[in-house]
């Protein structure tokens, strides 16, 4: 019996024979493992050199694989948040033994990992840890021709070939490569040709690259024994980090991990990731065995990382990198002078505020490492606390390559930490280079540790990163079609991809921005309600308040989610929801599940287990206790109430708020405070997951105090994010222009309330600014006249039809990064012909024949009249809001604006007036021949 059969006749862990050494595990009832995980891994899994394998997945699944999380027990379901890292490693070890294929490094002790779109490459050595001397993404030259110093086999694995039948590696001959030297050589010979593309690389045939002069490990992990390698290095290196040597890589192909119990994407191998696994291990056992996971998708250029640890023996863990990445300046010719870095702030209606900086002009100066020589101390980082993962900063950011040579951009790199708690990044020099970190909760921010044993593997949360060449317009695009993966892998992982897909034309009516500030009565709803109805909304949201019995205000008084018995009259709120659907509208509710206010009934109903407690008593926050999702009973509260507003009022749709923090977290029933709150967390999206399980044709809106929670652990969940509470339309325009970057285009949902007492322009340029996202209708549309009404139904007519193209559009910056106090602002979206090329050949081919069409709204905010876009000689703007042909009906103060061919790469705007803000959204249109 072969190892795969040996492996794959267990039913189970119990009495499992391990194939590489005779050592037993036994069933997961928490009893002490012998070994680590490392020592269950066969010794001769699929052993293949360069093989180019295109493997299936196991199907199509009769019940989605959350299906699990509506029993108690959500750290044992497969792929779940809080799933046990004991079982992941099971997982690990069961796809192995059923045949993955183990990765050979080259006689140079590198291999490359990739999908023919983004590549890897890794160097292995017996004095240090596995580091990343190559990486590269759509349109660069592959990572393994950048760093083969001679001719040899080809040790690289790409788990899919292109759509179009070629790869990066050796274009024209996609799918297995095998053994061949020539074909090695052949794919060298073609390095940098991606498609039409060819990317620039510092390597030549006289001049081979050997790899970043000073890659870093891929793993930095810190313990109170021994924390950093050098203490000036905040999570820079590690003593720990230092003694992982290699111990084994294994690919596993798409569906390969889901087999063996694992997240499933869906039925389709082409939509489910590929799988690297890198295992560490210390020779002499006393730091753990680290585990990096590495996923991809076929066609995109982005990958998404994590790590796990498992100790035999106790070990006091404070500090476990998710990323750790050495970025490619020696291979594109760059240096750190030539380095641009984008960060967002993002506190409550100030979101989105993204920045740029020259490198050295942050922390990072140069401080002459030819005269200091040494890995630099110097670090510009950004993080967060408690559960508000976007209330200061943004978990993302990005590093743009410029040669100031000729203005190209040989690669932007951007990254996204995946946690819905605390979380830190930083980018730091190296002797040379340049290094992003990234992590979730560690001990000297956030309080936290945990104690590694043989029952207790941790997983750091997931960060995505993208890579390519081009500027951060071009990876903005790249990480969009990865968050839209992320969103699309999370559908299919609680069975509802059909309902996922149906959810993007609603548009939506919310009754609180500045309208009843969650102060709702029957006679303040009706006419609402009529209103909204008026305007074609598909569901009508009400916010806050619903609940509040006894005129205490909505703050105090949430968590029982009972109705008001004293705010809807005789009709009674039941009343006020059939009214809703009678008027075409499906019903919404605003609820605020992992919060209790003290005046609420569930305040006295719930004991202190249910709560976040520290120093012996509940948590609060001016009037507030915040549930602890660990708790059986928080979870089973939030639930029940979900439950009874679906069954009991038909709702359709919840806006989730979250406008209360737990602080550092609880100190019940932890190792750690910091470790209280991550599980916390990770039982909150379990819990989402649950619900979405049970009514998967619920839409559910994230809110969180504006945008306060607005991370892709909660957006991969659920279906649109309200980017702000800000009521100025004119500061309201910054924070909607640069969405884009930090929120999916389908998901920014953008307050438009148009008022009565507007003047035109004003009504145009709060309607303009949600044409291109998804609009959150507000405000006494009641009140309205029909050439108001008329501009609004234009406005959400021509919303429904950017729509249907929505999610195979990108955002798109042509005129500069959105300053939040600048006179000009400009967003759209487009379809991106080169990502296309690779994810969908169908559209490109509609792209490139001028059958598609782009989109531009424009914000002129102050300042001059006039504004220069750089616009291609084939592209035609046309004013779409206001229509031109309308506008005498609908709005006649805001006349068209001109815009005029200055050259063939340049147009200029001007708007109709220059002493109010005013803003216009226009189509996009090519002269472009049809593909014969």
């Amino acid at each position: 019996m072969n190892p795969s059969e040996q492996c794959a006749t267990s039913a189970s862990r119990e009495n499992r024979e391990d194939v590489s050494s005779n050592s037993t595990i036994q069933e997961p009832t928490r009893e002490p493992i012998q070994e680590p995980f490392v020592s269950t891994i066969p010794a001769n899994p699929t052993h293949v050199r360069g093989m180019r394998d295109r493997h299936t997945c196991a199907g199509p699944i009769d019940n989605p694989p959350a299906l699990g999380l509506l029993g108690e027990d959500y750290a044992s379901v497969p792929g779940s948040a809080s799933w046990d890292g004991l079982a992941e490693i099971d997982a690990i070890i069961a796809s192995v033994c059923n045949g993955c294929t183990r990765i050979e490094p080259d006689g140079d002790g590198r291999f490359t990992w990739g999908n023919g779109v983004t590549s890897l490459t890794f160097q292995v050595s017996d004095e240090s840890p596995v580091s990343l001397v190559g990486i590269s993404g759509r349109g660069m030259a592959d990572a393994a021709d950048l760093v083969a110093p001679v001719p040899q086999a080809d040790t690289s694995l790409d788990m899919f070939p292109t759509h179009s039948g070629e790869s990066l590696r050796n274009p024209g001959n996609s799918g297995n490569s095998g053994n061949s030297e020539d074909s090695a050589a052949g794919a060298r010979d073609t390095a940098g040709q991606s498609g039409s593309d060819t990317a620039d690389t510092a390597a030549t045939a006289d001049q081979p690259f050997t790899g970043e002069p000073d890659p870093q490990p891929i793993v930095v992990m810190r313990s109170s024994r021994d924390s950093g390698a050098d203490s000036r290095l905040k999570l820079a290196v590690s003593a720990a980090g230092r003694r992982l040597r290699f111990r084994g890589a294994f690919a596993l192909a798409p569906g390969q991990l889901n087999r063996a119990g694992s997240k499933v994407v869906d039925g389709d191998a082409d939509r489910q990731p590929a799988t690297l696994v890198i295992v560490q291990h210390d020779e002499l056992g006393e730091v753990p065995v680290v585990a990096s996971i590495f996923q991809i998708e076929e066609g995109l250029s982005a990958v998404r990382t994590y790590t796990l640890a498992h100790s035999k023996n106790k070990y006091p863990l404070e500090a476990l990198s998710s990323m750790n990445m050495t970025l490619p300046l020696a291979a594109c010719d760059v240096q750190p002078e030539d380095m641009t870095i984008y960060y967002g702030d993002s506190s409550w209606d100030l979101e989105n505020d993204w920045h740029s900086s020259p490198l050295r002009s942050t922390t990072l100066k140069d401080r002459n490492y030819q005269a200091n020589p040494g890995m630099g101390s110097a670090r510009f980082s950004r993080s967060s606390s408690s559960t508000w993962s976007t209330g200061e900063f943004l978990p993302a950011g990005i590093i743009e390559a410029t040669r100031l040579t000729d203005g190209s951009h040989p690669f932007s790199f951007m990254w996204q930490i995946e946690t819905n708690g605390a979380w830190e990044w930083a980018v730091g020099e190296d002797a040379p280079g340049l290094r992003v970190s990234a992590y979730g909760p560690e001990c000297h921010e956030h309080s936290w540790f945990t104690m590694l044993d043989d029952t207790n593997v941790f997983r750091s949360v997931p960060v995505s990163f993208a890579i390519c060449e081009g500027d951060w317009r071009d990876v903005v695009a790249e990480m969009t079609m990865q968050r839209r993966a992320l969103r699309r892998a999370q559908a299919a992982y609680c069975g509802r991809v059909d309902e996922h897909a149906h959810e993007q034309g609603v548009v939506v009516y919310n009754d609180y921005q500045d309208t009843l500030n969650g102060d709702p009565s029957v006679d303040k709803e009706l006419p609402l309600i009529s209103g909204a109805a008026k305007a074609g909304a598909d569901i009508f949201c009400i916010d806050a308040g619903w609940y509040d019995s006894e005129d205490l205000g909505w703050w105090s008084t949430v968590g029982e989610w009972m109705p008001s018995t004293n705010r809807f009259g005789a009709l009674r709120f039941a009343g006020v929801t059939h009214t809703i659907q009678a008027n075409g509208m499906r019903v919404g509710l605003w609820v605020e599940p992992e919060i209790v206010g003290v005046n609420s009934p569930a305040a006295r109903m719930l004991p202190d287990s249910a709560f976040m407690c520290r120093h012996g008593e509940r948590v609060g926050d001016r009037g507030r206790y915040h549930l602890d999702f660990r708790s059986p009973l928080a979870r089973e509260h939030a639930t029940l109430a979900i439950e009874r507003l679906v069954h009991e009022f038909d709702v359709r749709y919840f806006k989730f708020a979250y406008n209360t923090t737990p602080g550092m977290g609880p100190d019940t029933n932890a190792e750690s405070m910091g470790s209280a709150l991550l599980d916390h967390c990770r039982a909150v999206l379990d819990w989402v997951d649950s619900i979405r399980v049970r009514h998967p044709d619920v839409i559910i809106e994230n809110s969180s105090s504006g945008s306060m929670r607005a991370d892709y652990a909660i957006l991969s969940r659920l279906d649109m994010q309200s980017t702000s509470d800000q009521c100025d339309p004119v500061v309201f325009a910054s924070i909607a222009a640069a969405s884009g970057l930090t929120v999916l285009p389908e998901q920014q949902g953008h307050w438009v309330r148009p008022d009565a007492a507007m003047d035109d322009e004003q009504a145009v340029f709060v309607l303009a600014t949600g044409i291109l996202s998804r609009m959150i209708l507000t405000g006494f549309l009641d009140q309205l006249d029909e050439p108001r009404m008329n501009l609004v139904r234009e406005a959400i007519g021509l919303h429904r039809a950017v729509l249907d193209e929505q999610r195979a559009m990108v955002p798109w910056y042509p005129y500069e990064l959105p300053d939040f106090n600048g006179a000009w602002l400009v967003a759209g979206l487009k379809h991106d012909e080169r990502i296309a090329h690779d994810t969908d050949p169908e559209l490109a081919a509609r792209i490139a024949a001028g059958e598609t069409c782009d989109y531009l709204t424009i914000w002129r905010r102050h300042g001059v009249e006039s504004m220069y876009l750089e616009l291609p000689a084939d592209a035609h703007l046309e004013q779409v809001f206001p229509d031109p042909a309308q506008h005498q009906h609908h709005a006649p103060g805001a006349k068209p604006w001109t815009v005029e061919r200055e050259d063939s790469t340049t147009v200029r705007i001007t708007a109709s007036r220059n002493d109010v803000p005013s803003a216009r959204v226009f189509k996009v249109v090519y002269d472009r021949q049809p593909i014969r």
